[in-house]
């Protein structure tokens, strides 16, 4: 906090934009807006993200942020930094997508567009930055965005989903459809990457990279005829979408690790989620592990519990089927209500949440925290079953141990102190509808 205020102060901003690009840093953004006024009342402070994107009204209650920018940024915060300047010229009435105060009265002017074309979007800008120091710095205890090797570049190539999973806000925050860039867009800024800044590895934080075959199988290519000194991977993998064929030619280009978006281990749990193709998907996992091991590639799985409507053999079914998979590491997360879900919608219609429920609430904090209760389960029996399984299925010998504590940037001493807060971490500030 101390540095983040000096360094506020000695630049001294007409503006400072923050961004909040997940629902759990929800009190550390507005923690830095607190000390930006705090430097000077003056100063206008901006944000933008998922968390002002889908609660916009409840975000301007906050006395230190004057503006929200809703949805897409390239264009909008452009519009109102030319707002500020000229208000005349570019009257504030003509921006959507945007939340502020006016005569004491919170203003919410949804968004009504989306960026169609993707590839006239430009590359970042980071001359202007110490790009070298993000770049070749891991994220302990994450290993979907811990890399094999640096420098390492993130990137998007696509955004939004086509599917209605009830525990998704991807709809509120990318808009109805999915728009991709195209397999030639996304091949320049890898070359960018590699040519100008030596990337070593990419991590693509697409909600579908695998979903447009066509345009993957042409970036896939196009990855293996430059043959670059590149590893790859993505945050997450529609297990539905993989077969034999793409998976050699995933390999092939340069990707080590595949994260598998199972959800849940029985066809009546993902039929709960909505997600798409269940049957397929428990039918093609044990397939694609086997693959993806054969090819000598990292495989971990993505699976959710808790859902309203989800039987205790439900859960118990989706530990079964993890553990059968033999997967290098799972992650098992609580069925979170987010908001403009549909989950949402029906933990509040069916009182399955307090009345009290914040999403600014401890409760909300992190998917290993539970707050729905129903008929089968209560949030303590959620926590408990998750965390002590956790450790159960992921750490059962010394080998995947230690190919855990590789895979997520930590030594054995901070894996170990990891199971043992989880395991003793239970029960702690847990509210559930008695």
């Amino acid at each position: 906090y101390e540095q983040t205020q000096q360094r506020i102060a000695n630049y001294n901003p007409d503006v400072v934009g923050i961004s909040c690009m997940s629902m759990e840093y929800t009190r550390h953004f507005q923690k830095i807006a607190e000390i930006a006024k705090s430097v000077n009342p003056k100063v206008i402070v901006i944000v933008g993200g998922i968390y002002p994107t889908l609660l916009p009204e409840v975000l301007l209650k906050n006395p230190n942020i004057d503006y929200a920018v809703l949805g897409e940024g390239e264009y909008r915060f452009p519009k109102l930094l030319k707002h500020l300047k000229n208000p005349e010229e570019n009257p504030i009435e003509e921006i959507e997508g945007l939340s502020y105060r006016s005569n004491g009265k919170i203003i919410v002017r949804p968004v009504q567009s989306y960026i169609k074309d993707l590839d006239v979007i430009p590359f970042p800008t980071y001359d202007n930055m110490n790009i070298e120091g993000y770049m070749n710095k891991g994220t302990k205890y994450s290993y979907y965005t811990n890399p094999n090797r640096f420098p390492t570049a993130f990137t998007i190539t696509s955004r939004g989903c086509p599917f209605n999973c009830i525990f998704c806000s991807s709809k509120a925050i990318n808009g109805p459809m999915i728009r991709y860039r195209s397999a030639e867009n996304v091949l320049k800024e890898i070359d960018w990457l590699v040519q100008k800044y030596g990337v070593k590895e990419i991590i693509f934080y697409d909600d579908n990279f695998y979903l447009h075959r066509e345009r993957l199988i042409e970036i896939l290519k196009g990855l293996i005829e430059r043959n670059y000194d590149l590893e790859w991977k993505t945050v997450n993998a529609a297990v539905y979408a993989l077969d034999d064929e793409l998976m050699e030619l995933i390999r092939k280009s340069g990707c080590y690790q595949i994260a598998l978006a199972i959800e849940s281990g029985s066809e009546e749990g993902l039929k709960t989620l909505n997600k798409p193709h269940p049957k397929k998907v428990l039918e093609n996992a044990p397939k694609i592990v086997k693959k993806a091991r054969s090819l000598g590639m990292q495989v971990t799985g993505l699976f959710i519990i808790g859902t309203p409507g989800e039987t205790w053999e439900n859960i118990r079914q989706t530990f079964k089927f993890a553990e059968e998979l033999d997967l290098d590491y799972c992650s098992f997360n609580i069925c979170t209500p987010l908001p403009a879900t549909k989950l949402y919608n029906i933990v509040k219609e069916q009182k399955l949440i307090p009345e009290d429920f914040d999403f600014n609430g401890l409760d909300f904090k992190g998917f290993g925290r539970a707050t729905i209760t129903t008929e089968e389960f209560t949030p303590e029996e959620l926590q408990i079953l998750r965390a002590f399984e956790w450790d159960r299925i992921n750490f059962k010998t010394q080998e995947k141990k230690e190919r855990i504590a590789q895979m997520h940037g930590i030594t054995m001493e901070e894996l170990e102190e990891w199971r043992k807060s989880t395991r003793r971490g239970l029960g702690v500030k847990v509210r559930y509808k008695e």
